[in-house]
């Protein structure tokens, strides 16, 4: 069966910006915070990668760019490999509640990111997560995460949600649901796509939280860790950019 992968990642996109109407602030801020654009090769770990949108984005700027991406998802590493092509790119499928898969990586990256993937594990997966990225880093290296947020104050969240609300009805992108719906329904894989899963024993890993988790936590948690000049880097809406420094 082939598979337009090109097709595949342009209604992502827009399904993405539907549900994140500043996606593109976002991942802009991701990538200048962490500083990958300092390097000529620079050696980056991409967690939840999905279809590598940010790889992209990195390997076009800088195309001797060493980037591994990871996600849980075997389709969706499948789509990252198609649209990045031939760059010098590691696709590994791996669940990050697994305790030992940076084990074989200390040291060795100079950043680590992440885009709205992390929500999606509980608060104690997420702190064993961090505790793993500060082992791979490389002395100086920065991990840098984006992702939705949980704000404290119930009435400005709620001020908030009806913005958001607002701006995303404007915009034309699927939802989540309509986006995977379509692409079954295209290619008629749904049943060979689920019996996959069921077979190797995969799980969609959603234990955590749409809205993701305060960002005093998000700190907090980073300089327990021992990460230096934690800080927020970018917010609007209710997405966030925070991160710091190994």
């Amino acid at each position: 069966m082939h598979i337009d992968w090109e097709l595949f990642s342009s209604p992502w996109d827009e399904m993405q910006l539907k549900h994140n109407p500043f996606r593109q602030e976002q991942i802009e801020a991701i990538i200048n915070s962490s500083g990958i654009l300092k390097h000529e090769a620079p050696v980056v770990l991409d967690l939840g990668c999905g279809p590598g949108i940010l790889g992209k984005l990195i390997t076009n700027e800088k195309p001797l760019t060493q980037y591994t991406g990871i996600d849980g998802d075997p389709l969706m590493l499948t789509a990252m490999q198609h649209l990045l092509g031939r760059r010098h790119i590691h696709a590994l499928q791996i669940d990050l509640r697994s305790p030992d898969w940076s084990r074989s990586f200390n040291n060795h990256f100079d950043s680590v990111i992440s885009l709205t993937a992390l929500h999606w594990l509980s608060q104690e997966h997420q702190m064993e997560t961090y505790k793993a990225v500060y082992r791979v880093l490389k002395p100086g290296g920065t991990f840098i995460v984006g992702d939705p947020y949980k704000l404290e104050e119930s009435k400005e969240r709620e001020n908030l949600e009806a913005i958001h609300s607002e701006r995303a009805s404007m915009l034309t992108g699927k939802t989540w649901e309509e986006f995977w719906n379509n692409f079954f329904d295209k290619y008629l894989i749904k049943q060979a796509y689920t019996d996959y899963h069921k077979e190797m024993g995969y799980q969609i890993p959603f234990e955590g939280s749409d809205d993701g988790y305060p960002l005093s936590f998000q700190i907090k948690a980073l300089q327990d860790i021992g990460f230096t000049n934690v800080s927020i880097l970018w917010k609007a809406d209710l997405r966030a950019v925070y991160g710091g420094t190994k």
